[in-house]
């Protein structure tokens, strides 16, 4: 678990390093700009986080859920296929000062999460219910989606 956690730790870091080209967008590759992406995983994380942090007890039992097993059986999120949830919907254009606000909050919340019950569960609004280890995974597995939609983005504008 504490690999993920260092990846979540990393993932931050980076996109950090990419707070000062919120405005840069390809349209080709996004409808969103850099700092959409960076915002939505920011809310994302955090959201999750809280969730977790509340320490609700799962039941041991939950329904399949085709979404949720997918995504953690090839350790990837497909583009396009998920619309983001309306509470993780970035804002029009978030600005670097915002982001990086929004950056060391989402940080502090993460903090060690592993202090966190491993029976802790979140209810997703896609994936539906998870337990902290997996949830963990996830915000690894869907940071990075964002990410590679990040770096292509820069890529194909000439910023990398």
């Amino acid at each position: 678990m504490q690999l993920f956690i260092d990846r979540l730790n990393q993932q931050l870091t980076e996109l950090d390093g990419f707070t000062n080209m919120t405005l840069i967008r390809q349209e080709t590759i996004s409808k969103w700009s850099v700092g959409q992406h960076i915002e939505h995983s920011l809310i994302a994380i955090s959201g999750m986080i809280l969730a977790l942090r509340k320490e609700h007890p799962g039941t041991g039992s939950r329904a399949p859920n085709v979404y949720r097993d997918s995504v953690m059986e090839a350790k990837q999120f497909p583009r396009g296929a998920i619309e983001a949830p309306a509470i993780s919907r970035p804002s029009e254009s978030p600005d670097q000062k915002f982001l990086q606000r929004m950056l060391i909050k989402t940080s502090n919340r993460v903090g060690n999460p592993l202090e966190i019950s491993q029976k802790a569960t979140l209810i997703h609004p896609i994936m539906n219910v998870m337990y902290r280890d997996e949830a963990i995974e996830f915000m690894t597995i869907h940071t990075e989606h964002h990410l590679k939609i990040i770096r292509d983005i820069l890529s194909d504008d000439g910023a990398l």
